[in-house]
């Protein structure tokens, strides 16, 4: 774990007086993005940073609370702040919270997944390399034996779109992939415990593989939406079981 020192700050600028929470929120995430700023690096102090930036301490306060909020930073009691590890679970907790709380969200979500989830078929289908074929077919052997184990199953599951994902070779796509299905799975912890319902996704899978066998893109975009779209409606169906 890094300690980041003021210096390492140098080359920043003052924020000019208007809007200035959201300009230094704007500027820390600029330096994660960029990589001056690492998962584990300790922020200077509070001293420190409003000095580099000059502003005050409470417009200081108001920014990183915003991004702990948002998951980037952890503020520890008596142990400073530091860049958490930046993973998808951790930075979408908050809006995976608000969708939770917003079930009518869940059709926008797999609206959203469909697409996605579609393309990196296809593109599966167009670029995966024959040999990673067997990890596939495997994975879906491992889906099987997981039946009357949810919490595996999903486990297994989320690693066979990871897998997708990878094959596509599209970073981009393959990250939204993977936030999505993070929210994704805020819904589908009811829904997967049925028996029924992951029988389901397994057939639903093993299509996918088989276009994708095929070298079919557009029949593995087809099988990616049908599946995405069962998926969308044990969910549903879920949710509406469940007390208001």
């Amino acid at each position: 774990m890094a300690r980041l020192v003021a210096s390492d700050l140098s080359g920043q600028m003052p924020l000019k007086r208007t809007g200035l929470t959201d300009l230094l929120v704007a500027r820390i995430l600029g330096l994660v993005t960029t990589g001056n700023l690492k998962a584990g690096d300790q922020l200077p102090s509070e001293r420190k940073l409003a000095e580099t930036f000059e502003i005050s301490r409470p417009t200081l306060r108001e920014a990183l609370r915003a991004l702990a909020v948002l998951g980037v930073l952890e503020v520890r009691h008596g142990g400073g702040v530091f860049v958490s590890q930046l993973q998808a679970s951790d930075l979408l907790a908050p809006l995976a919270f608000f969708l939770t709380l917003r079930g009518t969200e869940v059709g926008k979500l797999y609206e959203a997944r469909r697409l996605i989830e579609g393309e990196i078929a296809a593109l599966a289908a167009e670029r995966g390399d024959p040999v990673t074929l067997p990890e596939l077919e495997a994975s879906i052997v491992a889906q099987e034996t997981a039946k009357d184990d949810p919490e595996r199953y999903r486990e297994i599951d989320t690693a066979f779109h990871r897998r997708l994902a990878e094959l596509a070779d599209n970073d981009f796509l393959a990250r939204a992939a993977q936030s999505l299905n993070v929210l994704g799975l805020e819904f589908r912890k009811i829904a997967s415990e049925t028996p029924d319902v992951i029988t389901t996704s397994i057939e639903d899978h093993r299509a996918i593989v088989a276009a994708i066998k095929g070298r079919d893109p557009a029949a593995a975009r087809a099988a990616m939406i049908l599946h995405m779209n069962h998926v969308l409606t044990s969910t549903q169906a879920s949710l509406k079981s469940q007390p208001q």
